[in-house]
C-alpha cells in the first residue's frame, strides 16, 4: 500500500478530530468538504542557502508552490492533507511542521510585560483545528508505518528460524531494523540568531481536555458535540521558541514560558520537556509570528549514514548539492572526498540511472563509507525482500592523483577539508590548487561540472584564480555549517583540455 493510499485508509477509519466539533476556514468554504478534502499549510527546515533548491524539489513532487521565508533556511507551501506521506519522502527538508497561523507583520508592545501578555490571548485566537488534526493523522500514519515493520520483521523472523535457528535470526533482525530515526537530533537553526527554549510547566493539571469550536472556544456539553461518546484525553506537549532579531523586548525563554502557560490553559494539556506528544513551534523573526506544531520527531537529514565520522555531512546538504549538478542519466558522478560517504550513497539512493564513485585517501573513511554502502543495501533487502543493488563503488586513493582516465568523468561533488577538524588552512593552501588540478584533468572538457562546498573561502578563491583556464565559476551558495558559514561552489569545466 502506498503511502497516499495510507493516508486514505487512516483518514476512513480515524476520527482525526477526535470530536465532532467543525473544521475551520476550509469546511467553512465548503461545507460539503470532508477530512480528505483539507488543505494545511506545511512549513520546513531546510538547509540555510537551499531554499530555492527545496522548493523546486516540492514543486516537482508535490506541485505545490513554495513561499521562501524572510528566516533563512525556511520554506512554507500548501498541501491537500493526503499527501502528508509524502512530505516526509522529501530529500532537502530537515524538519516539518503543520503551520496553525502566520503574522507577516506583528506589532508587538513596546514593554515586555504587554508584548508576553499579547502572545498568551494570542492562543485563544488562532485556529488549532485543522493543524491538531493533520497532527492526529501524522501520528496515525506513524504507528500504522511501525506496526507494518514489526509485522513483516516477525514473518522474516519465522522463516529464519525454519532455516538457521533461532541465534542467527536474531543477528539478522537486527541487521535489517532500519537505521533512520535512532539518532537524537541536536540541530539548531542558526546558533549566532535563534534561541530555543522548551516551556516548563505545572504538574497539577486537569485529567480531561476541553473540546473546541472550530474558532477555538470552549464548548459545553450541548450541541453536537452532546452525541459524541469519548475518551477524555490529557496530551504532554511542550513549546520551542526560535527567535530572531533585536527589537524584542522580551527573550525567547520568556516567550516560551508565557505562550506556553496560555496553551496549557486552553487546552488543559500537561507540559513536559522531553516525553511530549505535541510540540508546539513559536518562530519569531522580526515582526514575523509563525505559531506551528511538529510532525517530525527528529530531523529527516538523519538517513543512511549508520558510520559517522568526524566531519559527515547532513544527507540533506548532500542532497541540494546534487540536485545543483542537474545529473543526467548514465552520469559518472565521484566524491574524491568522501568522508563517510554522505553525498554518494544520497546521490545512488536518488539518481540511480547514474553511477556514483566515493574515494578518500584515509583507510578509516573508505572502510567507514563501505559499511555505510552496506548498511543501506541491508535495509533497502528488508524492506523489499529481494536482493538489493545500488550503481555504487568505494574506493582508497589519492587526491591529487587519482586512477581515473582523463576526460572519464561527468561530475564532481565533494565536501573539501575545512581546515579545522581535519588538515589545517596552512595544508589546504597546497591541497586545494593541486586538487583542482586533478578534478580538471578527469573531468570531461565543456560539459562536466564540479560542486564543491568549503570554509576555507580565501584559499579556494587564490586556487581558482590560477586555474580559470580549468574551471569557471556559475554559481555560489552561502551556507551554514555546524555554525561555520562556508561556501559552495557550483563550476563548470572549460573546453581546454589539461
Amino acid at each position: 500500500m502506498s503511502g497516499v493510499e495510507d493516508a486514505a485508509a487512516v483518514l476512513s477509519e480515524v476520527n482525526i478530530g477526535d470530536s465532532c466539533k467543525p473544521l475551520d476556514e476550509h469546511r467553512e468554504a465548503n461545507p460539503d468538504a470532508t477530512p480528505k478534502d483539507i488543505v494545511v499549510t506545511i512549513g520546513a527546515t531546510v538547509p540555510t542557502g537551499f531554499e530555492l533548491t527545496a522548493a523546486d524539489e516540492v514543486q516537482e513532487k508535490l506541485a505545490s508552490k513554495s513561499t521562501i521565508s524572510k528566516d533563512r533556511g525556511k520554506i512554507y507551501f500548501e498541501i491537500p492533507v493526503t499527501s502528508l506521506p509524502k512530505v516526509h519522502q522529501l530529500r532537502s527538508v530537515d524538519n516539518l511542521f503543520v503551520v496553525v497561523k502566520e503574522f507577516k507583520d506583528y506589532q508587538f508592545k513596546e514593554t515586555k510585560e504587554e508584548a508576553l501578555k499579547d502572545l498568551e490571548d494570542l492562543v485563544k485566537k488562532l485556529p488549532w483545528t485543522d493543524p491538531l488534526d493533520v497532527w492526529r493523522l501524522n501520528t496515525s500514519l506513524k504507528k500504522r508505518k511501525t506496526r507494518r515493520k514489526k509485522g513483516s520483521q516477525t514473518n522474516a523472523k519465522k522463516e529464519k528460524q525454519e532455516d538457521d535457528g533461532s541465534r542467527e535470526q536474531a543477528v539478522d533482525k537486527k541487521m535489517h531494523e532500519p537505521v533512520e530515526n535512532v539518532f537524537e537530533d541536536t540541530d539548531v537553526q542558526d546558533p549566532e540568531n535563534t534561541d530555543e527554549i522548551v516551556q516548563p510547566g505545572d504538574d497539577e493539571l486537569s485529567d480531561s481536555k476541553e473540546e473546541l469550536t472550530s474558532n477555538g472556544e470552549s464548548k459545553n456539553g450541548s450541541g453536537d458535540c452532546k452525541k459524541c461518546e469519548m475518551k477524555a484525553e490529557t496530551l504532554k506537549f511542550r513549546v520551542t521558541c526560535n527567535r530572531a532579531g533585536d527589537n524584542h523586548s522580551f527573550k525567547s525563554n520568556e516567550a516560551a514560558r508565557d505562550f506556553g502557560g496560555a496553551v496549557q490553559d486552553f487546552f488543559q494539556w500537561k507540559a513536559d520537556m522531553t516525553n511530549f506528544d505535541v510540540e508546539v513551534l513559536l518562530n519569531i523573526h522580526n515582526n514575523e509570528v509563525v505559531v506551528g506544531i511538529a510532525l517530525t520527531e527528529e530531523s529527516l537529514h538523519r538517513r543512511n549514514i549508520t558510520h559517522f565520522g568526524p566531519t559527515t555531512l547532513r544527507s540533506t546538504l548532500a542532497y541540494g548539492m546534487l540536485r545543483l549538478c542537474d545529473l543526467q542519466p548514465a552520469d559518472i558522478i565521484i566524491d574524491p572526498m568522501c568522508g563517510t560517504g554522505a553525498i554518494p550513497i544520497e546521490g545512488a539512493t536518488e539518481w540511480p540511472n547514474c553511477y556514483h564513485m566515493a574515494g578518500d585517501n584515509n583507510p578509516q573513511a573508505v572502510k567507514r563509507t563501505a559499511n555505510n554502502i552496506a548498511s543501506l543495501l541491508k535495509q533497502i533487502q528488508s524492506k523489499e525482500s529481494t536482493p538489493a543493488g545500488k550503481p555504487i563503488d568505494s574506493i582508497q586513493w589519492d587526491i591529487c592523483s587519482l586512477p581515473l582516465r582523463t576526460g572519464s568523468v561527468d561530475v564532481i561533488v565533494t565536501d573539501m577539508p575545512f581546515g579545522k577538524r581535519i588538515g589545517s588552512k596552512k595544508k589546504n593552501w597546497d591541497l586545494y590548487p593541486s586538487c583542482l588540478m586533478e578534478m580538471g584533468r578527469i573531468c570531461r572538457p565543456r560539459t562536466g561540472r564540479a560542486v564543491l562546498l568549503t570554509q576555507d573561502r580565501k584559499c579556494f578563491a587564490k586556487a581558482l584564480s590560477k586555474l580559470g583556464h580549468l574551471w569557471r565559476k556559475s554559481h555560489t551558495i552561502w551556507v551554514n555549517v555546524g555554525g561555520l558559514h562556508a561556501a559552495v561552489y557550483l563550476l563548470k569545466r572549460s573546453a581546454e583540455k589539461n
